[in-house]
Order: C-alpha cells, then structure tokens, then sequence
C-alpha cells in the first residue's frame, strides 16, 4: 500500500532520503494551506516546522512512499514529530510531520 506524505523541510533532502527512505524520491510540487513554516527547537538544533495560520500557506512535495518506508520515516521523525492527515491544495489526502 502506498502513502502520500507532505514534506516540507529535510525530507525533501536527497542525502536524508536515502538514509532514511532507502531511496531519492523527487515527489510533486503541492501545497498546504492554512499554515506557514517555523522551526522548532530539539537541544541545540533547529528543525523546519509548520504552525496553524490562516492566510497562508507551505510550499512542499507529495512523496509517495511503502508502508515500510513510512514506519522509518516515523522513526526519523522520532519524538519531536507528530503525524497527522491533512488536505493539500491539489486535493490530494497526505501525512504531514507537525511539532
């Protein structure tokens, strides 16, 4: 089974894909809207975030990823991540990892 995840920030990176993917995938341009990008702080780094904001919206890709590169894909995002399903601007239902 296939899952539309909505990346926004390091795991749109090539090297982390294939670290934590186990492949490059180049994904399609989407959109979430009612949101913006932020940061979010795990010891002394930072990582990409999204935050609720009316108005605005983060630009992404839609990966399409196997049910067992989404279980790493938890992993990677560990216990800083939620994953929740939202509704991307194209129409499609995807994952999207939110602090």
């Amino acid at each position: 089974m296939q899952h539309s995840v909505f990346a926004y920030g390091t795991l749109l990176l090539p090297d982390v894909q294939e670290t934590v993917i186990g492949r490059q995938i180049e994904g399609k341009p989407d959109r979430l809207a009612g949101h913006r990008k932020s940061s979010v702080r795990d010891g002394d780094t930072s990582y990409p975030n999204i935050v609720a904001a009316d108005g605005e919206h983060v630009d992404g890709h839609v990966l399409e990823v196997l049910q067992d590169e989404l279980a790493r894909m938890d992993m990677y995002e560990g216990g800083i991540y939620t994953r929740l399903k939202v509704m991307l601007e194209s129409g499609t239902e995807a994952w999207v990892y939110r602090a």
